[in-house]
């Protein structure tokens, strides 16, 4: 049965804190099994969709996305 990484993703977004650290490519990568370059192409598409916020570093000047974070409740703000 295949899995929707998608979902799963989200998932573990769901159980995080907004204002915590942010689930990397490599921790969702170690979790799932698979690879990061995989992780990152679903969460690019979470990311252009508006399901998850992203989490950026700075590589050499360069912003580049590196995790996620959960959408913020907007019930909290």
């Amino acid at each position: 049965m295949p899995i929707d990484m998608e979902l799963q993703i989200l998932t573990v977004l769901q159980g995080m804190n907004a204002s915590g650290r942010p689930a990397t490519f490599g921790d969702l990568a170690r979790r799932f099994g698979v690879s990061s370059d995989l992780i990152a192409l679903h969460a690019k598409q979470l990311v252009a969709e508006g399901r998850a916020q992203p989490s950026m570093v700075n590589v050499r000047g360069v912003p580049t996305l590196h995790g996620l974070m959960p959408k913020p409740d907007p019930g909290k703000a």
